[in-house]
């Protein structure tokens, strides 16, 4: 691989299923574009940028009514297709066509059509000097955005050997878009570090464990354990529903201020305790199992039980408590 393979990452990755009328869309899984010789474009991109070629296709038969449909010439061919795949983003697939008439010339980058692809880097100076190494022309000098909401942003462009201009950028602070608190953010380094936990949790958990509902209760724990009442109260906002019901051996309880105003008191009686996960968490559907124990750390499993949660629309709704050696 090359050396900027390490540093540099394609910025396109979806960590949500992304919200759209098709159902069921999840992401962007690859961009596709013609080259003028694909095994010039599959060399630049593995040899320079460290991407990977998965497959290739020899010439791909298209009748007249395809071309038509597709909008292509009928004199054209597909002669070669090359997948690739680009490490933390999404994939590239590449295009050669033996087409007589094709326009051989780039866009100009106000015509409809100029596209261009975007790779992320942990280190400018280092990335630029590299690509200069292996006689990349770079366009003009690395600039950074000062105002605006891409503010912290750092990119500069450079060309591959056929003319597709591809942008370099950087922004290890974030930008500036970010602060507003927007309910979707864009791809970021942060946001795919976050992806790669996701993805080392569902490896690490192959037992049929539901990722959202382990995150609830784990948040849910993190409540129970929470002796500040505001602090409670705002991450009970975040995972409870609004007319959660939680049913404990001696107690039913409606509503999340009365959940936290129960937690804040049983806390206060046992200064020092703190709820913990005694075995795996269990997934049945919309019901979750969550074996407990609540003490100090010198001995966490003062008391121990089980919480079965039944969740739906990404929040829980009801809790059945069942405390060991308590029956009612």
């Amino acid at each position: 691989m090359a050396a900027i393979a390490s540093i540099v990452l394609l910025s396109l990755i979806s960590i949500e299923p992304a919200s759209a009328q098709t159902p069921n869309l999840v992401g962007l899984d690859h961009v596709g574009f013609n080259v003028p010789d694909l095994d010039q474009a599959v060399k630049f991109f593995t040899g320079v940028l460290g991407f990977h070629k998965v497959y290739e296709e020899g010439k791909l038969p298209l009748n007249a009514e395809a071309k038509k449909a597709f909008n292509i010439r009928q004199s054209a061919e597909i002669t070669h297709i090359a997948m690739l795949e680009t490490g933390n983003g999404s994939n590239i697939e590449l295009f050669e066509y033996n087409s007589p008439e094709r326009n051989m010339r780039r866009p100009m980058n106000d015509d409809i059509g100029w596209y261009h692809i975007a790779v992320y880097t942990d280190n400018m100076d280092k990335s630029v000097a590299y690509l200069k190494s292996q006689s990349v022309h770079i366009i003009g000098v690395p600039i950074e955005h000062k105002t605006g909401p891409n503010a912290g942003l750092t990119g500069v462009y450079f060309e591959t050997p056929w003319g597709l201009q591809i942008e370099l950028v950087t922004y290890p602070k974030g930008m500036a878009y970010e602060e507003t608190h927007p309910k979707y953010k864009l791809w970021s380094p942060e946001k795919n570090n976050q992806a790669k936990k996701i993805i080392t949790q569902k490896m690490e958990n192959n037992e049929g464990l539901n990722a959202e509902a382990k995150k609830l209760v784990e948040a849910h724990l993190r409540i129970w354990s929470e002796s500040d009442n505001t602090k409670r109260l705002t991450l009970a906002n975040e995972i409870y529903a609004d007319n959660i019901q939680v049913i404990d051996p001696e107690i039913i309880l409606n509503g999340k201020s009365e959940v936290s105003d129960f937690i804040g008191s049983l806390l206060k009686q046992n200064p020092g305790f703190e709820f913990t996960i005694a075995k795996p968490i269990e997934t049945h559907h919309n019901s979750t199992i969550l074996s407990w124990q609540f003490g100090p750390p010198s001995k966490p499993d003062t008391i121990t039980g089980q919480d079965i949660f039944t969740i739906a629309d990404g929040r829980i709704i009801s809790l059945l408590v069942f405390v060991d050696g308590v029956t009612k």
